[in-house]
């Protein structure tokens, strides 16, 4: 359901977007903008916040040349607000769960998608991928026979969870991690002092590395690391440790674990590697490299990158938790 969109329209204008929103917003001035748009991309490339900047430029009332909202007229006020009668955002009830066909079904009728103010209706599905699939069905239903100005905008970072029928029927906007050095640029801009280490962490994603910037979420990071080389050095209960880390933000703290194998296994086959996902604990992990046997980081590598690929599902946290603690446990060599 809507829920207020705090910042206003230009405050979520990522340089990195700028070729993709001058193309939106040139179908949109020939009559063209597509009834229904995917954007993909990795994590923490921006995707919600630019559809929340679209949803806006399509409900203000007096938008500039370039497409931007206003931020002033009645439209933009109700949308900051999250008030606006044409403005609807479709998620999960909690996080990690699916989005049912019940809440679909109070979109898909005609009446549901005709607009109070007479301009554009914006509904926002995110994740697209949380629909189960009478809700995915539903939607189908939808997009084969679109709306007139109704425009569904559908955010993933798994595209391939989706069904096929569903990603035919959209236009499919990719958002591509930027270039290094505007995504350094721009972290500096936000008062960011190392973005470097910051964009290594999260594979060059500049919404990730704003997050790993507060101090609290380092400490966690920190935190998990000293428990993850505790349970190699059996000190303690991967069971527990799952149990534990099961209550924090699985897809914040599955991205780590990754980093932490991948870091591991470049310093096994190489003494300097070319890159490192955590730098800053090259000696810890590299101490670490030298003790564990090479197939069995493999196998855990690949239950990592399940997981990870899993994450959204309706799988248990603690179970997913638990096969990559105890797969981490069975590394130490004999």
């Amino acid at each position: 359901m809507s829920q207020p969109e705090e910042r206003a329209s230009a405050d979520l204008a990522f340089p990195w977007h700028q070729a993709i929103w001058e193309r939106l917003q040139a179908a949109r001035n020939s009559g063209r903008l597509p009834h229904a748009l995917l954007l993909t991309g990795a994590e923490g490339v921006g995707k919600h916040q630019f559809a929340i900047r679209l949803a806006q430029s399509l409900l203000c009332e007096q938008p500039s040349d370039r497409g931007e909202a206003c931020g002033a007229c009645k439209g933009c006020h109700l949308f900051q607000a999250g008030t606006h009668p044409d403005y609807t955002r479709i998620e999960p009830e909690e996080p990690g769960k699916a989005i049912r066909i019940d809440t679909v079904r109070a979109f898909t009728g005609k009446e549901g998608f005709t607009s109070q103010a007479g301009g554009f209706k914006v509904i926002i599905f995110e994740p697209a991928d949380a629909l189960n699939v009478a809700a995915a069905n539903s939607l189908l239903k939808t997009l084969e026979e679109p709306v007139p100005w109704t425009v569904m905008i559908l955010i993933t970072s798994n595209p391939g969870r989706l069904p096929a029928t569903i990603r035919s029927r959209c236009q499919q906007v990719v958002f591509h991690t930027p270039e290094r050095s505007t995504a350094d640029s721009w972290l500096k801009d936000q008062g960011i002092d190392n973005p470097g280490l910051l964009l290594d962490m999260t594979s060059g994603a500049p919404m990730k590395a704003l997050e790993m910037a507060d101090p609290e979420t380092l400490q966690a990071r920190q935190s998990m690391l000293d428990e993850f080389i505790n349970i190699h050095a059996r000190k303690l209960d991967p069971v527990v440790v799952a149990s534990r880390w099961s209550k924090l933000d699985l897809p914040r703290v599955l991205p780590w674990v990754c980093g932490w194998v991948i870091d591991i296994l470049r310093l096994k086959t190489a003494a300097t590697p070319p890159s490192l996902v955590n730098p800053d604990q090259k000696e810890r992990l590299q101490g670490l490299a030298g003790e564990l046997e090479l197939i069995r980081l493999y196998k855990l590598l690949d239950v990592v990158y399940e997981s990870v690929r899993t994450m959204g599902s309706q799988l248990n946290a603690q179970m997913i938790l638990e096969r990559i603690l105890l797969g981490w446990a069975a590394c130490a060599r004999k």
